[in-house]
Order: structure tokens, then C-alpha cells, then sequence
């Protein structure tokens, strides 16, 4: 669809042609209005419509005014004029402004459609042609990023200007932004799921179709802004500078919020924005690059999915060595089938090394070597690892695929979770680990009705084979088991002196607190009371 704007002094027309008229049915939809051609001018810049339809004799700014004034600085708008039949020698002479036609008052429906229908086609004529043109300023621009070459800079700089509208041979500013998928993340979202169109896309998919959807959404707001692949999966997006603007950003975050949730709501992605609203001349705009691309790089640190701009991040120190790691102890630690702990230790490593802002290659290092004597110790003979040893080579692309800290930690829990995994098939059999999942269930149900059928059911054993096994690893009962959490749990709340008695027996699973009390009689030798009193 296409947008448009009205303009009109009388209060009662603007209405009538913002609500009566079926603009929708003829492709259209109203983006603003305003009252004159004074009104209409900032609305009209910060909207960028596709056609303007203005009356002509209005206060402050007539028609005629705001008509130059939207050819001089958006040559691409189609404007319409509407008269009255005594102002229609005038409007001729208006239409030499650039007008592709006018309509008169009163308005009729069917006059206002075939007009609209000319404009349409005029529009699509225009759009096709912009569009190749900000394709090939695109292609100049991407160049210019890297060129090294002052002669070619020249060059570059040289077509840019001609191609530059109402600028001369002179080419604007620029302000730069980069678009750069969150692959992991956005494989995330993209498993299991298809797109608003129904289609069951892969993410290499939805990532060639991201550029098409950026400029869709640039079309509707910013027609300026030009889209570039510099690699798969990440894009530049240009915006020429409007010296009018002054310091005021090209897009306001609140947009660039919009464009992010548009990609993950179309496409499943995960997108990272790093965003300069500062503009940069031709000759500036690699060094302009630069510091977008260091700014993107704080995704490492931050995670993914941030809406990054210059003045955001402050620069600090990064020290350029890593922190002590007792990869020893954290050896230790695993064997030891401590993963709780040991996965603890992984982080707060890693937290450290985020407030210190390691640079992320000696990052990458030390987790490539970590990673390698994981592997050594998977394939040890006494674990009897089926798989093939992963290759450090493998180990090394991996690690490097890697966009944050967040999956370098999740990249070297998943090795530690398997090699816990062989250490506990190593050091048990398949009774013992039943028994440690039903242990498990009950530390983690304890305050829920629990019977040996609810239990047995979950484990997929009949009640008697559960309750025989359960003896042979425990040396207990099931029931003297579950007592025996929930008394612990009852000591832990009878430190909280503002907890009732009958409170804790209904928090623990018992319904009748006299009962509660005689099983903490039987086995503590003292009533609840009387322990509490002696914490």
C-alpha cells in the first residue's frame, strides 16, 4: 500500500476525506494530516509519505508553497492539488510545480479514484526507479567502507555525488548502523516454529530474506535509508544526514525497537543493532565503520538481542591477559560428580571476565584449550566413550562460532555435562540411578501427597520391584526416606520464629499437625517447641 497525506484549512473537509473516503479499497492508506502548508512541512518530513493531496488556498502556506518546497526536498512525492472550480485557471499554472493532477470540489468518488489509480502508477514508476538508485548508492557505499586506495575513495566519492539529488557533484553525510543476526539465538527461536506465512523456514532462510524486510520497513518510514549486505547474516543500513535535523537522530530507538521486533516477529531472528547517529562525511565514513563494528562487538559481553548506540557503552580498560582459572580444581570438582559446584565456578569465572572485558580472542583460547583436555578426559579408557575424539580443529570452529560469553559457557557446560554423564554411568548401575531419580523426585515433591504408586509410576517399575531396590541402594524405606527430608526441611523452618508449627506441618506435606508432632517426638526426642527454643 501506499501512504498519503492531506492537507486542507477547513476542519470538516479534512475529516471527511480522512474517514469517508475508502482509501483502502484504492490501495491507500491516510499517514497524517495537516491543517496548512506550515503544518503539513514538519509532518510531512518526519512521515515521508507517497503523495500529498493539499488544497491550494490556505493561511500561512498555500498549496502552491508546500508544493515546491515537497519537490525540492523529496523529489519523489507525488503531489495532487484540490481547488474549486474558480481557483482551476490557477491550479494550471501550479501544475508546472510538478503535480500529477488535481481534484475538484466538491469531491466525487470516482473522480477521486481514477486520479488516485494515475498516481499509484506514477508511485510504482518512481519506486522502481529509487529503489535502483539507492541499490547502486549502496554498492558505492559498502565499497567505501574497506577501499584503502585514496584514488578509488576519489572515485567512489565522485559517483556518489552524481547520484546525490538537488546536491550538485557534492554527496551528503551519512549516519551507519549495522543489523547482525544472533545466530544462536536465533536458532532458538527458529526450531520447531514456521513464519507468519506458514512456511517452515530454516534459519539459513530467514536470514536471506532479511534484507528484503529491512527495506520494507525502511520504505514505510525512512525512504532514505539504504540496506547492504556485508556478509551473511549481517547488514549496513545508510542514512543520509539532514542538516535541518541538526543533532536530532536519524531514527529515534523507539523505531530501531520496532525494526528489531519486526525481524523476530517475521522471520523468528535475533537481531543485534549497533547504531551511530552521528554522521560521517565520505571520506570519514570507514573510520565511522570502525567504530560501529567495535560497538557491535559488545554483544560478546552483553548477550544478544541489545539495541546498541555510540555513547552507550563507555570505553574502559580491557586487560589483556586472563584471570587465574584452577582448571585443576575445577577438574577435581567434576570428577567428583559435583556439578552443581563445578558449574558454579564456570561462572563466576566467567563474570569475571566480563567486568574485566577480556578481549574476547584470548577468550576464545582458553576456552579451545579447556574444551581440548575435556575431550582427553571423555576418551580415557576407563570411561569408554563410544564417540569419535572431537578434532581440535572442530573444537576451534566451534568455539569460534561462538557470538558471546553466553554460549562460550553453554559451549563448555555441555562438555562437562557429558563427561558427568560417563562418570555416573561409570560409577553406577542402572538400580542405583532409579534410586537417585526417586530420591530426586522426592527432594524436589516433598510438600506434595506422595505414594509408592505415584512414584513407581514415574520411574516405570511396579511398586514392589521400587520399594525392593530401594532398600538394596538406601538401606531404608521409601516412607522412612520421605520422613526423613521432610524433618530436615520442618529443623530448616523452625528457625523462622514468625513460622506457625501447624504452618510448617501443611508446608512439609502433613495435613494433621498432631501427627507432624509425633513423628518429631519419635525421631528428635523433643517437640518442635522445644527444638526451636534451643536453636
Amino acid at each position: 500500500m501506499y501512504s498519503i497525506f492531506l492537507v486542507d484549512d477547513e476542519e470538516l473537509e479534512l475529516e471527511m476525506m480522512r474517514d469517508i473516503i475508502r482509501w483502502e479499497e484504492m490501495g491507500i492508506y491516510v499517514a497524517g494530516v495537516g491543517i496548512n502548508g506550515k503544518d503539513a512541512q514538519e509532518k510531512i518530513q518526519a512521515i515521508q509519505p507517497d503523495i500529498v493531496l493539499t488544497d491550494v488556498q490556505m493561511p500561512f502556506m498555500d498549496g502552491l508553497k508546500l508544493a515546491k518546497w515537497v519537490r525540492e526536498q523529496y523529489d519523489w512525492m507525488q503531489i495532487v492539488f484540490l481547488t474549486g472550480h474558480d481557483e482551476f485557471s490557477y491550479v494550471k499554472s501550479a501544475l508546472h510545480v510538478g503535480a500529477v493532477g488535481y481534484l475538484l470540489k466538491p469531491l466525487d468518488l470516482e473522480e477521486i479514484s481514477g486520479v488516485i489509480a494515475q498516481v499509484k502508477q506514477k508511485c510504482e514508476e518512481v519506486r522502481l526507479k529509487y529503489k535502483s538508485v539507492q541499490m547502486t548508492k549502496a554498492k558505492l557505499l559498502k565499497e567505501l567502507l574497506h577501499e584503502k586506495s585514496l584514488v578509488r575513495q576519489e572515485q567512489l566519492t565522485v559517483e556518489l555525488g552524481k547520484l546525490e539529488r538537488g546536491r550538485g557533484a557534492s554527496a551528503a553525510s551519512y549516519t551507519l548502523a549495522l543489523c547482525s543476526v544472533d545466530r544462536c539465538a536465533s536458532g532458538s527461536i527458529n526450531r520447531g516454529e514456521t513464519d507468519v506465512r506458514g512456511e517452515a523456514g530454516s534459519l539459513e532462510t530467514a536470514i536471506s530474506r532479511l534484507p528484503e524486510v529491512l527495506e520494507d520497513y525502511f520504505h514505510a518510514i525512512r525512504k532514505d535509508a539504504m540496506v547492504a549486505t556485508l556478509q551473511e547474516g549481517e547488514l549496513a543500513i545508510f542514512i543520509a544526514a539532514e542538516p535541518e535535523r541538526g543533532s536530532q537522530p536519524a531514527m529515534t530507538r523507539e523505531q530501531w525497537g520496532t525494526l528489531q521486533q519486526t525481524v523476530r516477529g517475521l522471520l523468528r531472528l535475533s537481531v543485534t543493532l549497533a547504531i551511530s547517529n552521528e554522521a560521517a562525511e565520505l571520506a570519514g565514513i570507514a573510520q565511522l565503520y570502525e567504530r560501529v563494528c567495535s560497538l557491535r562487538d559488545e554483544r560478546f559481553f552483553l548477550g544478544p538481542g541489545q539495541i546498541l548506540f555510540v555513547g552507550d557503552v563507555k570505553p574502559g580498560y580491557r586487560y589483556g591477559e586472563l584471570p587465574p582459572f584452577s582448571e585443576q580444581a575445577w577438574m577435581e570438582v567434576l570428577q567428583q560428580q559435583r556439578s552443581e559446584e563445578a558449574e558454579a565456578i564456570l561462572r563466576d569465572y566467567l563474570m569475571n571476565v566480563r567486568q574485566l572485558r577480556i578481549d574476547k580472542s584470548l577468550v576464545y583460547e582458553w576456552a579451545i584449550d579447556l574444551l581440548d583436555r575435556l575431550e582427553e578426559q571423555i576418551h580415557t579408557p576407563s570411561l569408554n566413550c563410544q564417540a569419535e575424539p572431537v578434532k581440535r580443529a572442530a573444537l576451534y570452529q566451534s568455539v569460534y562460532d561462538c557470538q558471546t560469553l553466553q554460549e562460550i559457557e553453554a559451549a563448555i557446560w555441555r562438555a562437562a555435562a557429558h563427561y558427568l554423564e560417563l562418570l555416573m554411568e561409570r560409577s553406577t548401575d542402572k538400580n542405583a540411578k532409579l534410586v537417585h531419580q526417586v530420591c530426586q523426585i522426592i527432594d524436589n515433591t516433598y510438600h506434595e501427597p506422595i505414594t509408592i504408586q505415584s512414584l513407581s509410576s514415574q520411574v516405570y517399575l511396579s511398586p514392589n520391584y521400587l520399594r525392593s531396590i530401594f532398600r538394596d541402594k538406601t538401606g531404608m524405606t521409601i516412607h522412612d526416606y520421605l520422613t526423613r527430608i521432610r524433618l530436615e526441611k520442618a529443623k530448616e523452618m523452625l528457625a523462622d520464629p514468625s513460622l506457625k508449627v501447624q504452618d510448617i506441618a501443611q508446608k512439609i506435606g502433613y495435613e494433621s499437625t498432631s501427627y507432624f508432632i509425633s513423628l518429631f517426638v519419635k525421631n528428635q526426642g523433643v517437640t518442635p517447641n522445644e527444638y526451636r527454643k534451643n536453636l
